[in-house]
């Protein structure tokens, strides 16, 4: 198996790589993409499937792009992802001196029997009548009624708001002018309708009776309306409690930055409390969240019981609305923590107070551009890091130079990654060990967690 979940074949000294393919089948493949020295092939047939093969549980499996391993056991997708990591890793730091790649220790942390019905959020495209996920490397939309990834209570409020929206008071008015359906369920269950344009005056009352309609007979919370020209019109139940869940009234408001300062929605991971606000970011899979926060608190406290005191001062990056920050706490005397998106640090600001954490400060700002800052500033015993997927490429010279004894690299992307702890050894760090998290179980993702020392 390779990295993106394909299998690995060879024809003559060429590598093919097959998706759908499980270790140890027999296909006819069709090839559809060539290289010099390697190729990409499609099934044809199954001539003499794997012992491995099992039949996937889903029947959009290999027409959705969404999942990669539905054809094998669970244990047996551990297996090649922790392995296809490691071949990865072995590659990248292959000539690399100042490490031995076999003494890094690499954990994987499996979903174990959460491996189905994980996700508290999926997003779903329209193209009517259709209602669902992109077809594999396409934009087409394939009609899906039934997401194997997605909760139960998300599954649920997936048939409702079909049924709503495929009846014929909106079949042909609410629903060609959607694009997009985002659907939540963190503790309190929102749906997210984007629209192709944006509303006129006539259409508030069309909006108004569906919102009702998707809140009574569709199990949500509130109701969000997006619009291209970036309104959003939120309905919601009068009282905004979550557990409320008759004698349901609308109101509509615009929502903007000062929603934060309204009464709060919130979700909670381990024992903090987060507000929830639209459009705030949630991680598609609590469990592992939470297991992540596990793994870097338990490595933090191993290490200020080594030193016999706090971190004086932390800086989390691209630290959002405080998803790790938060637990960041108990570690540090002054933790710092830089976002660009003004509307997360708004929200980690309402977090601060909803949690009663004083010596946590966020600051709103391109990361690139704050490390500009604190060229000579070496304050900073701790760093973490939680960037996009595509990593901090060309930044990694000016952490180094911030003299940090501890960075705990947090990542979703495998390339990227290895490519930045790369520049880090380099520069003189060690990899203590990399944590591997199945966040994204029967997908071909994974979070990974890279504990770096001095």
């Amino acid at each position: 198996m390779a990295y993106g979940g394909r299998g690995v074949g060879r024809i003559n000294s060429k590598v093919i790589f097959v998706s759908y393919a499980v270790p140890g089948d027999t296909l006819k493949i069709e090839i559809f993409d060539e290289h010099k020295s390697y190729a990409f092939g499609r099934i044809v047939e199954i001539i003499t499937p794997s012992p491995k093969r099992i039949e996937p549980v889903c029947k959009y499996f290999g027409i959705c792009g969404g999942c990669s391993y539905l054809n094998m056991p669970y244990e047996e997708e551990i297996h090649w992802k922790t392995e296809i990591f490691k071949a990865e890793f072995r590659k990248i730091f292959k000539n690399t001196i100042n490490i031995n790649v076999d003494e890094v220790h690499i954990a994987i942390n499996p979903a174990n029997q959460n491996y189905l019905n994980y996700r508290q959020k999926i997003g779903l495209k329209v193209y009517p009548p259709y209602i669902g996920f992109y077809k594999k490397l396409t934009h087409h939309v394939i009609d899906v009624e039934y997401c194997y990834l997605a909760k139960e209570s998300i599954n649920e409020m997936l048939k409702n708001v079909r049924n709503l929206l495929l009846s014929k008071i909106y079949k042909d008015t609410l629903l060609n002018n959607l694009i997009s359906i985002t659907l939540t369920d963190a503790g309190i269950k929102n749906m997210i309708f984007g629209f192709k344009k944006n509303i006129m005056r006539n259409d508030v009352p069309l909006l108004k009776h569906f919102a009702e309609g998707v809140m009574n007979n569709a199990g949500a919370d509130n109701v969000f309306f997006e619009f291209t020209d970036k309104k959003i019109i939120k309905y919601g139940r009068a009282n905004d409690n979550c557990e409320t869940k008759n004698n349901t009234t609308i109101k509509d408001n615009i929502c903007g930055q000062n929603a934060v300062n309204s009464q709060d929605n919130y979700f909670t991971l381990k024992d903090k409390k987060f507000s929830y606000v639209f459009p705030t970011f949630i991680q598609v899979n609590k469990k592992q969240n939470e297991n992540i926060i596990t793994a870097v608190t338990g490595y933090l406290k191993n290490i200020t019981v080594e030193k016999r005191q706090n971190f004086i001062n932390a800086l989390d990056l691209y630290c959002g609305f405080g998803n790790i920050t938060l637990f960041l706490a108990p570690f540090a005397d002054n933790i710092t923590g830089v976002e660009s998106n003004s509307f997360s640090v708004k929200l980690g600001e309402r977090n601060l107070i909803l949690n009663n954490i004083k010596n946590i400060k966020f600051v709103k700002s391109d990361v690139a551009v704050f490390l500009n800052t604190q060229e000579n500033k070496k304050i900073y015993g701790l760093i973490v890091i939680d960037p996009p997927r595509a990593g901090i490429k060309g930044l990694v010279p000016k952490i180094v130079r911030l003299n940090s004894e501890c960075i705990i690299y947090i990542s979703c992307d495998t390339m990227t990654l290895l490519r930045d702890l790369k520049v880090f050894v380099e520069m003189g760090y060690k990899i203590e060990q990399i944590n591997l998290t199945d966040m994204f179980p029967r997908t071909y993702h994974i979070e990974h967690i890279a504990f770096l020392r001095k």
